[in-house]
C-alpha cells in the first residue's frame, strides 16, 4: 500500500455538519486500517473531547490535539508529546484580546481545561459544538495564566465572523512570533510559530519509520494547512476554506458526502 498512514482533521473533515461521523467513513477507515494503514486523527481539540469519538472509531495508537501542540496515547490516556505556549508570551496575547472588548472572547487551554473568564453565548456555542466543559476563571485570563504553575497550550478567540481575518492579520503584526489562524467561521486559534499539526505528524512519522512522502493529510481550516503541505498528499475538503484549497494537492469531496472515505478508496484500498 503506498500510503502507510492517514493524518485526517476532525471537525469539518471527518465529522459531519450534524455532528456525527457517517458509518461509510468508519467503514472505509476500519477496512484501511485491516489493510495495514495506520489511521490518526489530528484536531484542535481537547483530548478529553475528542476521546469518545476515538472510542467510537475503534482506533487505537496516537491521537493528535491542540493542533499539534499534544499527542496521547489512546488506549493509556497518557500524553506522550507536548509543546506549550511561553507563559509571558500567552499572556501579552491575552492581554491584547481582553483589551478589544466584549465581542472577543478569549479561551486558553491548560492541562486538557478549556478556561474562560465567564460563560456567554459566543462560550456556549464554542462548548456545545466541541461538546466540552469548561471552567470560568472570573478574573481576567492574562492575569489566571500569569498565577498558574502550569503553562497554555493554545489561545482561542470567539468573534463575530466578519472579524476573524482583520484579527489574524493584526495580531500576526503585533504578534510575529506567534500564529493566528481560523479553525472555524467565528474561531481564531493562536499558537507559538513551530506548533503545528505537520510537526506531530512528522514525530508520528519517526516514531513508527514511516516516511512523509508515504502519508496523506485531510483539512479543511487553516489550522490544517502545515499538515496538508507536509503530507506525500495534501488533501482539502470540499468544503475547505480557500486557503486550505490552494495548499492542497487534491480537492476531496465534502464532510458531508464522506470525503474522507472516497479518499481512502481511491488512493489506498483501489490498488
Amino acid at each position: 500500500m503506498k500510503y502507510k498512514a492517514i493524518f485526517c482533521d476532525f471537525d469539518g473533515t471527518l465529522y459531519r455538519e450534524d455532528h456525527t461521523i457517517s458509518q461509510t467513513n468508519k467503514d472505509a477507515i476500519t477496512k484501511y486500517i485491516k489493510a495495514g494503514g495506520k489511521f490518526v486523527v489530528s484536531t484542535g481539540r481537547l483530548f478529553s473531547a475528542i476521546y469518545p469519538k476515538l472510542l467510537e472509531l475503534g482506533l487505537d495508537g496516537e491521537v493528535i490535539v491542540y493542533q499539534g501542540g499534544g499527542i496521547y496515547d489512546i488506549e493509556s490516556k497518557k500524553q506522550i508529546f507536548g509543546k506549550y505556549f511561553e507563559r509571558d508570551m500567552a499572556i501579552k496575547a491575552l492581554e491584547y484580546v481582553e483589551s478589544m472588548g466584549d465581542n472577543f472572547v478569549p479561551l486558553v487551554y491548560i492541562n486538557d481545561i478549556c478556561h474562560c473568564r465567564f460563560f456567554n453565548e459566543y462560550v456556549n456555542t464554542f462548548v456545545s459544538i466541541c461538546n466540552i466543559g469548561y471552567k470560568e476563571t472570573i478574573i481576567p485570563l492574562s492575569e489566571y495564566v500569569a498565577k498558574s504553575k502550569d503553562l497554555p497550550v493554545k489561545v482561542l478567540v470567539l468573534m463575530k465572523e466578519d472579524c476573524c481575518d482583520k484579527f489574524s492579520k493584526e495580531g500576526m503584526e503585533k504578534f510575529p512570533s506567534l500564529a493566528f489562524m481560523r479553525s472555524h467561521t467565528f474561531i481564531v486559534e493562536i499558537i507559538t510559530k513551530g506548533i503545528n499539526k505537520g510537526e506531530a505528524c512528522k514525530w508520528i512519522c519517526n516514531k513508527h519509520g514511516i516516511d512523509i512522502k508515504d502519508t496523506i493529510a485531510l483539512g479543511d481550516s487553516e489550522n490544517d494547512i502545515a499538515m496538508i503541505e507536509t503530507a506525500g498528499l495534501g488533501v482539502a475538503m470540499g468544503n475547505a476554506m480557500p486557503s486550505v484549497k490552494k495548499s492542497a494537492d487534491f480537492i476531496a469531496d465534502t464532510n458531508d458526502n464522506d470525503g474522507v472515505a472516497k479518499v481512502i478508496y481511491q488512493f489506498c484500498l483501489n490498488e
